[in-house]
């Protein structure tokens, strides 16, 4: 086997029955393909990245002599793109005469503001498809509630550990090559169900790359680890500090996180970090290094090679080294010095109690309430000399309500001037 080929993509299944695990899964997708008719609602695969979801799709293609048409639905955002691409596969034959099937992956990357309609579009072409329809998303977000309705929902679960240990051992025998057992564990358990990143990590290890004890494949909590690699005393132990973050790498385009998954972005952390210290002349070019790979990120993320992930790590912790040392950085979650900060907060805490009281007095939610309807109700009642403390006891009953109130009318005052 060439060595330059990737053990993720030799080992790749090319038939469904080869596949490892979700097989419950397999069997639900089988047989929506096999009653499949014109009209059927198209189907929604979910999971985790690495279970297996473009496997399978590209495995029935294969299989069963599909002419499969691939399509990132994230790189398509607008309405007219996206219908210029989708109209010409919605028939039931291809150029060369054969059942074609649509695939859009990563459906949950097409929601944003600049879509301008391109969500709506895909939902209404869904609703009577004329080919079969498969499409793809890591999580069943609020953003593609209304896609979901109008599709079959199937969901992907991480491998289990013992199927993933057996295709393990089962790959580094057909590699002639050999690990120990506490080595196959610890990438088992660091892999969390994702085949792909199993592979990888295993054929990096084998490579005879990150050759470390099990404890020091444990990951550790990114806070603790961008602390320790800014203080460390040699680059060592610098690199593995931050290789072993408790930190990702998620595409850019995704806006939809939780806010512990943002916490969790390595390039955002180190951002934050950065920009809130005292990095003096050096902040440029240790910027130059997250912009770099960014770039990296959003390149695997679009063209899927997964691959790449691994050099990331090692591209951040050797380029910021030496730009980094002596101008003791410390983690910071936010982008902003405390002086910044601190005043922010302190008014989102004002505006946040005022919304949760005027917001269902006028009908609208909190958000609508805080950026809308809350400065057009102070500058009324700066024009009118109303009381504040009045019209929260009037109104809500709160003597607390007109204390919020006092500090808004006193910062439009004061913005005003």
């Amino acid at each position: 086997m060439p060595p330059a080929l990737m053990w993720s993509e030799v080992y790749r299944p090319k038939r469904v029955e080869q596949m490892v695990g979700n097989e419950d899964v397999r069997l639900a997708v089988l047989k929506w393909l096999q009653k499949w008719v014109s009209g059927t609602k198209p189907l929604l695969l979910l999971g985790p990245p690495g279970v297996g979801k473009t496997t399978l799709v590209h495995a029935i293609a294969t299989q069963f002599g599909f002419d499969l048409v691939e399509m990132n639905a994230s790189d398509t955002r607008n309405r007219d793109s996206l219908q210029a691409r989708l109209a010409p596969v919605m028939n039931n034959v291809s150029l060369f005469g054969t059942k074609s099937l649509l695939f859009l992956d990563e459906v949950d990357g097409i929601s944003g503001r600049e879509d301008t309609g391109g969500l709506d579009l895909l939902v209404d072409m869904m609703k009577e498809p004329t080919v079969p329809v498969i499409m793809a998303a890591n999580v069943k977000s609020a953003k593609i509630k209304e896609l979901a309705k109008a599709c079959k929902t199937v969901e992907f679960a991480p491998v289990p550990p013992r199927l993933l240990l057996m295709f393990l051992e089962h790959v580094l025998a057909s590699e002639g090559e050999k690990l120990g057992p506490g080595d196959k564990v610890a990438l088992v358990n660091n892999c969390r169900g994702d085949i792909r990143n199993l592979l990888n990590s295993a054929q990096s290890r084998a490579a005879g790359y990150a050759t470390v004890s099990n404890a020091d494949v444990a990951e550790i909590e990114i806070q603790d680890a961008i602390n320790g690699y800014f203080s460390a005393t040699s680059k060592e132990k610098a690199v593995q500090l931050l290789v072993r973050a408790d930190a990702s790498f998620p595409d850019p385009r995704y806006q939809g996180m939780d806010p512990e998954s943002r916490r969790k972005d390595m390039i955002a952390a180190l951002f934050s970090t950065i920009v809130s210290s005292q990095a003096g002349d050096t902040l440029a070019d240790m910027l130059d290094v997250l912009s770099k790979a960014d770039v990296v990120v959003g390149r695997v993320g679009r063209r899927r090679q997964w691959s790449l992930l691994r050099y990331v790590s090692p591209m951040l912790a050797h380029g910021l080294y030496d730009k980094s040392r002596g101008k003791e950085i410390r983690y910071s979650q936010y982008s902003m010095p405390w002086p910044v900060m601190g005043p922010v907060f302190a008014r989102s805490q004002t505006v946040r109690k005022l919304a949760s009281f005027i917001g269902p007095a006028t009908h609208v939610s909190k958000r609508t309430c805080s950026w809308l309807v809350l400065p057009y109700l102070v500058r009324e009642m700066i024009n009118e000399k109303v009381d504040p403390a009045e019209f929260a006891l009037a109104n809500f009953d709160d003597e607390s309500v007109g204390e919020s109130l006092v500090k808004e009318i006193e910062r439009a005052k004061g913005a005003k001037k």
